[in-house]
């Protein structure tokens, strides 16, 4: 299953830059790091409701994309390649965190939690099967997934320049376990409503074996986002800065 993502994020500079002062510093070589490192992502996190253009970071309420495409899942149950444009992405930065390391030993970020809620509204496209029911439309679309269980784990390396070092991210894994999610597609059938909301009815009751089905194109595509956020960030805040 293929997924492309174009996110909107500010370009990273070749100079390095300072974390802001109400972001909290970790120091990698203290006696509990990881401790330190959950709460300076949990204290961070909710801070994210505006844009930091000097370490690269959007602003995370909410989260544009751009573009996201996921492709079909089985014949029998999403048979229809998903295509979403100008998504905007609400709930992120009330994530919960578990879990979260920087292992500076083995290279990777892993992290765990619960999100409460992400609330998804993008122009879709589709045209395709669903549940082997014509799925035909283009509009406005929200998808609200609730309670979402997540792990990740993100590779990296270290790059130095100019006598400072910084990671560079590459393989990237996200899984997401939702407790529901729920469907509003507008305009379906070229806008004939009691078709429209027969199949968003029909999308609801089924709502967990829909998303099962292309849960892997949705954990891939934040998984490219989360990973290219984090990229632009530490592209400008070396470990010096940032965990020394």
């Amino acid at each position: 299953m293929k997924t492309t993502v174009a996110l909107l994020v500010l370009v990273a500079c070749a100079h390095s830059a300072n974390l802001p002062p109400s972001f909290k510093k970790c120091n990698r070589s203290s006696p509990e790091p990881a401790k330190c490192y959950l709460e300076a992502a949990s204290d961070g996190l909710p801070q994210l409701t505006k844009a930091y253009p000097e370490v690269n970071l959007p602003n995370f309420e909410p989260m544009e994309i751009t573009e996201l495409r996921i492709a079909a899942g089985s014949q029998s149950v999403v048979n229809v390649e998903q295509i979403f444009r100008n998504c905007k992405l609400f709930g992120l930065s009330k994530l919960h965190f578990d879990e979260l390391n920087f292992d500076f030993d083995e290279k990777v970020l892993s992290a765990s939690g619960l999100i409460p809620e992400i609330d998804k509204r993008c122009q879709y496209e589709f045209n395709g099967k669903i549940l082997l029911l014509p799925m035909v439309g283009t509009g406005p679309s929200t998808i609200v997934l609730k309670n979402i269980k997540f792990t990740y784990r993100s590779e990296f390396e270290v790059v130095e320049k100019k006598n400072k070092h910084f990671m560079k991210f590459g393989t990237t894994t996200l899984s997401l376990d939702p407790e529901s999610v729920s469907y509003n597609f507008e305009n379906l059938f070229n806008g004939d409503k009691q078709l429209g909301d027969n199949m968003n009815k029909v999308l609801n009751e089924n709502h967990l074996e829909v998303f099962s089905d292309v849960r892997k194109g949705y954990e891939a595509g934040l998984a490219i986002v989360l990973k290219q956020v984090l990229s632009n960030m530490f592209a400008k805040v070396s470990i010096e800065e940032g965990f020394d």
